[in-house]
């Protein structure tokens, strides 16, 4: 399983209003460092050599 996965059933599973909010900020965190790190490899892709 992906951990994205693992943290929206984590969220979906809280019956605190602030632990689901603090595993959705995980799993956007999480979405978003992957996101950078592939833009990243590709632009070390394009580069020439």
């Amino acid at each position: 399983m992906k951990p994205t996965t693992l943290l929206g059933l984590g969220s979906a599973l809280m019956k605190s209003r602030k632990a689901k909010i603090v595993f959705v900020a995980l799993q956007l965190g999480y979405l978003a460092y992957t996101y950078i790190k592939d833009k990243q490899e590709e632009e070390h892709e394009k580069i020439p050599q």
